[in-house]
């Protein structure tokens, strides 16, 4: 696991992939990066347990509010990117 700050989209998108694929017992492949996660039925429940298991892999607590449901995993990258950014600048 990178530290927060070496943290990349591209990897917060992989992880996502991954964690979203065994959540609905897809392949990681089969994510579109570019289609809204409520496409593959994310609620908001299923969005709870992606952004606590994101918290976990990066070591940095996300905003209460954070849904991800609405969101591309494109999206949802740049927000947990620019977020780690933002509480690594206060620390």
């Amino acid at each position: 696991m990178s530290t927060a700050q070496e943290i990349t989209q591209e990897q917060v998108i992989e992880r996502l992939r991954h964690v979203m694929a065994d959540l609905l017992e897809m392949e990681a492949s089969e994510l579109d990066p570019d289609v809204p996660l409520s496409a593959f039925g994310i609620d908001s429940m299923t969005s709870f347990v992606l952004v606590g298991e994101l918290e976990k892999w990066c070591g940095v607590q996300l905003r209460k509010d954070a849904s991800l449901g609405r969101l591309t995993l494109t999206e949802a990258a740049d927000e947990v990117v620019d977020e780690l950014a933002r509480q690594l600048k206060e620390r």
